[in-house]
């Protein structure tokens, strides 16, 4: 494919495309919270390494020489396993495209969501966008990133629930922090159990009842309803496939465990306690962290205190915490740079159409 730039702004609306419905996303200018936020994160981030100190961060990080390759290397296999997840989140027919598109697909939509609030889900909006770039119709498109988010929680949660299980034998917890971690997860177990029912029941059916009654959304169901319809349609023939759908939950658990498996790979190159169990609790605090802290961009400065915390759970220094929390920054913005280049391969023509 030709190169050019590309321009990415993010939230989609639905347009008619010719022969079927497409997602375009509408140029929106950034919020002045997140702006906020983003101040707070980078003010949050710069006390905690002038409070430890910078001397000390940056010895443990030294310690790091020839290892260095090994901090890119684990993130590898997350995301081969997060692409595989994807793979099979597309309904009985399977994906339309090759795996390997699914891959750079899938860095160059966590790309995205890195240097965004995740809780805006623009790395979702990225896959759709794709996806529809390569042909894949729009219901297709939307099916597959829906039935991918449903799993990939299904699986989180499942990772979240084993690892704080762990937790319990090997740290003790605060009684209020543990009794609010746990109504936390049983809170999102509840709401994935309602988003299966809903999926069941039709996505969209609520959208087009309304549509139905109000006579200024009249002219957006007659345009759209075909589109929603399919959509909810796959939705509910996905949800009946079981094979399809436990092998997406298996390839998202994986890349779970792969994410504690990097965790484990830098405690050892730092030469902190290396015990799997250590790999496989930061990793679930860090997951938790992330999660309750989404509005934040790119959890700057939320992320590294949550690492800071958990490793005064386990014994370890705050400076050790530091340490490998900028290991996790590093690594992370090389896959951002290689998803950006990913997302710079498609035709500027392309994104001028579809991003305006």
């Amino acid at each position: 494919m030709p190169e050019g730039p590309v321009h990415i702004q993010g939230v989609y609306t639905v347009k008619e495309g010719s022969g079927s419905r497409a997602l375009e996303p509408k140029a929106v200018s950034r919020s002045i919270i997140t702006r906020g936020f983003l101040i707070g994160g980078l003010a949050l981030f710069a006390i905690l390494v002038w409070r430890i100190g910078p001397d000390s961060i940056g010895g443990l990080l030294l310690k790091v020489g020839w290892a260095l390759p090994l901090v890119f290397l684990p993130h590898v296999l997350v995301t081969a396993l997060e692409a595989t997840g994807w793979w099979f989140a597309f309904s009985k027919n399977g994906c339309p495209i090759k795996y390997f598109e699914i891959l750079q697909f899938s860095v160059a939509a966590k790309a995205i969501q890195h240097v965004t609030p995740s809780i805006s889900q623009a790395g979702e909006l990225v896959k759709i966008h794709l996806l529809r770039l390569t042909g894949v119709g729009s219901d297709v498109s939307t099916a597959s990133v829906v039935a991918a988010k449903t799993t990939i929680t299904i699986s989180e949660f499942l990772f979240i629930g084993i690892g704080l299980a762990v937790a319990l034998s090997y740290i003790t917890l605060e009684p209020l922090l543990a009794i609010s971690v746990g109504l936390g997860v049983l809170i999102m177990c509840l709401a994935v159990v309602g988003l299966l029912v809903w999926q069941r029941l039709g996505l969209f059916r609520p959208l087009i009842w309304i549509s139905r009654r109000l006579s200024v959304l009249t002219k957006f169901l007659d345009r759209h309803e075909d589109f929603l319809s399919s959509t909810d349609r796959m939705l509910r023939e996905y949800l009946g496939e079981g094979r399809r759908f436990s092998l997406s939950c298996i390839g998202y658990f994986l890349g779970w465990v792969a994410g504690a498996v990097e965790a484990w790979v830098f405690l050892s190159i730092l030469g902190l306690p290396n015990d799997p169990m250590f790999g496989l609790l930061v990793q679930v605090w860090l997951v938790l962290v992330i999660r309750l802290t989404a509005f934040v961009p790119a959890n700057l400065g939320t992320q590294e205190a949550g690492a800071v915390m958990i490793f005064s759970f386990l014994g370890l220094t705050a400076d050790s915490a530091m340490a490998f929390a900028l290991l996790r920054r590093v690594r992370q913005i090389a896959w951002i740079a290689l998803g950006m280049v990913i997302l710079a391969k498609f035709p500027r023509a392309q994104h001028s159409r579809l991003f305006s």
